[in-house]
C-alpha cells in the first residue's frame, strides 16, 4: 500500500490548521493501516524527508516523530501509525 494520502496530510503541515491536520492525517492512517493488513505490500519510498519542525509546531515533538517514522515508511511504519491514530483522534475531539 502507498502512503501517498498519509504523506499528503502531512506535507500539508505548514498550511493547515491542527484540527484539519490532525483528521486528515488520522483518516489517511486509518486506511493505510487497513489496507496494508489486506495486501501485505510494502509501501513506495518517500520522495523527501516529512515537515517535521511543522509537525512538531503543531502536534508535539512525540507525535511528530511517530508520524515521521510512518512518512518514510519503514519495515514497523503501521506499528507507529496504530500508536499515532489516537492522539490524533484527540486532537480533532479537542
Amino acid at each position: 500500500m502507498s502512503l501517498a494520502a498519509v504523506r499528503a496530510a502531512l506535507d500539508a503541515a505548514p498550511s493547515a490548521d491542527t484540527v484539519t491536520l490532525a483528521r486528515s492525517t488520522r483518516n489517511a492512517l486509518a486506511q493505510a493501516v487497513l489496507a496494508e493488513a489486506l495486501t501485505h505490500e510494502p509501501p513506495a519510498p518517500a520522495e523527501h524527508l516529512p515537515p517535521l519542525e511543522a509537525l512538531r509546531d503543531r502536534l508535539g515533538a512525540q507525535l511528530a516523530a511517530e508520524l515521521a517514522a510512518v512518512y518514510v515508511g519503514g519495515p514497523d511504519w503501521t506499528a507507529h501509525a496504530i500508536d499515532a491514530l489516537a492522539p490524533l483522534h484527540e486532537l480533532v475531539r479537542g
